[in-house]
C-alpha cells in the first residue's frame, strides 16, 4: 500500500524559474488523496538541490533549507509542503545525493510517519534515478518534459489519475478528484459524479458540457454557450489513463429552459457586457472565451483561493 507520495523539484515539477503546465493543479488535487486504508496520503519533496561545502555544519544545512524554502515560496509551492521541516527534505540532510537510500529514509525520518520504503511512490524525470529506487523497493512514476513517448506521463493534468490507480486503485474518490482536472483540461468537461455501477476500466456518471442555446433578440438571434448535464462514460487503462470519453447529448428541455432563463436575465439588466464593469445587481457577466465562443461568467463573491490543501500537523486539512 503507497503511503507516501514524494516528489522531485527540478526538472519535475519546475523547468527554470516556472512551473510546468498543470503542475500546480495537479498538487492541489493529489494533495486531498486518500490511500487505500481511507487515510491521507503523504505528500513530501526530496531534492538534491546544494550540498553544504566541508565541513557540513546545522548551520549551513539551515542556510541551504532556507534558500530552497524561499524558492518554493517564489513558485508559489509552499503550502502543498506545510509544514516544511517535516515535508521537505534535501540531500543536505541526509548528508548524501540521491538516489541514495539514506536520502529518502531520512524524508521518512522527517515526515515522522512510521512507512517503509515500499510504501513510497517517488515521481520524477531522472530516469536513472527511478531506477534505483526500484531497486530499494519504491514505487516509481517518471515524466517525460520532452512530450509524448518514454516515460508514464508528460502532461501534469494526466498525472493525477496515473497516481490514484498507483495508490488506491479502488477508490473512486480519488478518482473522480483526478478525473475532474484531466476532463477540464483535455475534454472541456467538468465531472459532476461517478455512478455507483462504474468499473475501474468503464467509468459512468455525470458531467457538464458547454453547448450552445439559441437566444432570440430583435436583430436576429444569437448562440450562448452553457453548461449543460450530460451523462459521460469514460474507458480507462490499466494504468489509469482516460483512452476514450463519450459524452450524451443534453436534454432539450434543459436548453429551452436555459434560454429562457438568460433572456429573463437580460431583460431584467442583470447581464454586464463584456467589458463593463458590473454594477449592483447584475449577477452574471457575458465573455468570449479563447475558442472564440460567447459565455455567460456567474459573478461571484470575493472567497479564498480555490485549490489549496493545507495540511496541518495533526493531518486535518483546511
Amino acid at each position: 500500500m503507497i503511503r507516501v507520495l514524494m516528489f522531485d523539484l527540478y526538472g519535475t515539477l519546475v523547468r527554470g524559474d516556472s512551473l510546468f503546465p498543470h503542475a500546480r493543479e495537479a498538487l492541489a488535487v493529489v494533495s486531498k488523496f486518500e490511500t487505500s486504508a481511507g487515510d491521507p496520503l503523504d505528500l513530501c519533496l526530496v531534492s538534491d538541490f546544494d550540498m553544504p561545502a566541508p565541513p557540513a555544519t546545522p548551520q549551513k544545512t539551515e542556510s541551504i533549507f532556507n534558500k530552497y524554502i524561499s524558492i518554493l515560496n517564489d513558485l508559489d509551492l509552499q503550502d502543498f509542503f506545510e509544514p516544511v521541516r517535516r515535508h521537505v527534505t534535501l540531500s543536505a540532510h541526509a548528508g548524501a545525493p540521491k538516489p541514495d537510500r539514506r536520502v529518502f529514509e531520512k524524508a521518512l525520518e522527517r515526515l515522522g510517519t512510521d512507512a517503509h520504503l515500499s510504501e513510497c511512490l517517488f515521481i520524477t524525470e531522472n530516469k536513472e534515478h527511478a531506477a534505483a529506487c526500484r531497486k530499494l523497493g519504491m514505487v516509481t512514476l517518471e515524466f517525460n518534459p520532452l512530450g509524448p513517448g518514454e516515460g508514464d506521463f508528460h502532461d501534469w493534468s494526466e498525472a493525477p489519475s496515473i497516481i490514484a490507480q498507483t495508490v488506491a486503485p479502488d477508490s473512486f474518490f480519488d478518482m473522480q478528484l483526478a478525473l475532474k482536472l484531466r476532463l477540464a483540461t483535455a475534454h472541456d468537461m467538468e465531472l459532476v459524479t461517478i455512478s455507483t455501477g462504474s468499473t475501474k476500466g468503464r467509468i459512468r456518471g455525470r458531467a457538464k458540457v458547454l453547448h450552445p442555446v439559441t437566444l432570440m433578440a430583435d436583430e436576429g438571434s444569437e448562440k450562448v454557450q452553457v453548461p449543460v448535464p450530460v451523462d459521460v462514460e469514460i474507458e480507462m487503462s490499466e494504468e489509469g489513463k482516460i483512452k476514450s470519453v463519450k459524452a450524451g447529448e443534453p436534454d432539450p428541455e434543459y436548453l429551452a429552459e436555459s434560454a429562457h432563463f438568460i433572456e429573463t436575465l437580460r431583460e431584467h439588466g442583470q447581464i454586464a457586457s463584456e467589458h463593463s464593469k458590473p454594477t449592483p445587481g447584475q449577477t452574471y457577466q457575458e465573455e468570449t472565451d479563447e475558442k472564440g465562443r460567447k459565455l455567460l461568467k456567474h459573478i461571484r463573491s470575493t472567497a479564498l483561493p480555490e485549490g489549496r490543501s493545507r495540511r496541518l500537523k495533526n493531518g486535518t486539512r483546511t
